[in-house]
């Protein structure tokens, strides 16, 4: 399992980082770091290709290096079991150019095994350029005032699972709050959030709202799957049954406190884009870390 992470700066970026390799850790997966900055104005007369120019010296004018070097540090601290990674040293000079990027690789032996990646252009499209090199699973972004702008493109456009690490704050005990509904991905959401609860042992909830005071075989058979399925897995489960529109409900019962966990929106592209969709909308409205699982 791979999991893509993307950073923007050391000042901001912190709090995703530390998530990231939380989760990648819970999962055993491979985690690649990315940095997607702006067409440096060198290199704004064709694509990335510094095979000419000495990386040493790129370092000293590319803040993507700068950044990528705080990760790889702050990665070092956030694994301290991690005895390769620990000793490994960042070297620009070991940064190879493939696919119309730069990218390291790390070496560990403990947990995930770790990638860093420069790239540069439009966030959302160089992101998914990266997802068509790898079966990556999950992608990893902060969760700036920009990202609830981008709600529809990162939900729709990413074709991986989607992890927005808002308001993410290590030292709060989170409970995970997983949404449960009669689909297809709430399956899926629900043996995510299982990995992440058995890691972590943060308490879990099971929300299942109804538009109406009538909950359906649909809705009350998916929240007791879900309830067996974890407690299955030796994880203690409390559910509720909340009655009104879905996503104010989802935002109100979440508050700050929860990490909510969802499953993607089976809604087609159209009526996304005209009309948006729960996922959407929550992350729109919601101040705490949301999962989309798809």
């Amino acid at each position: 399992m791979k999991f893509l992470l993307a950073i923007s700066s050391s000042k901001y970026s912190g709090p995703t980082l530390k998530a990231g390799a939380i989760i990648s850790q819970a999962f055993n997966a491979e985690l690649n770091v990315v940095y997607v900055g702006t067409k440096h104005k060198g290199l704004e007369e064709g694509p990335l290709d510094l095979s000419r120019e000495n990386l040493a010296k790129w370092n000293i004018y590319h803040p993507g290096i700068e950044v990528l070097e705080w990760a790889f540090k702050e990665l070092q601290q956030i694994c301290p079991e991690n005895d390769e990674l620990k000793s490994a040293e960042f070297n620009p000079e070991h940064i190879k150019q493939e696919h119309n990027r730069f990218k390291m690789i790390l070496p560990t032996t403990v947990g995930c095994q770790v990638e860093l990646t420069l790239r540069e252009g439009e966030l959302i499209q160089e992101l998914r350029e990266e997802l068509r090199l790898d079966d990556y699973a999950l992608t990893i972004i902060g969760g700036s005032q920009g990202t609830r702008n981008m709600a529809h493109d990162l939900i729709q456009y990413l074709p991986s699972s989607v992890f927005i690490a808002r308001g993410m704050d290590l030292e709060k005990k989170y409970k995970l709050l997983l949404l449960v509904d009669d689909s297809e991905a709430t399956k899926r959401s629900v043996r995510f959030g299982a990995e992440i609860a058995k890691t972590e042992q943060w308490e879990v909830r099971t929300l299942t709202v109804s538009k109406t005071k009538r909950f359906g075989s649909g809705y009350s058979g998916a929240a007791e799957k879900a309830k067996a399925y974890l407690e299955k897995h030796d994880i203690p489960v409390e559910q509720f049954f909340l009655t009104g529109d879905p996503v104010a409900t989802f935002v109100d019962f979440a508050r700050d406190d929860h990490i909510i966990i969802m499953g993607a929106s089976r809604a087609t592209p159209l009526k996304k884009l005209f009309f948006g969709s729960k996922p959407i909308q929550t992350l729109k409205r919601s101040n705490t870390p949301i999962l989309v699982v798809k």
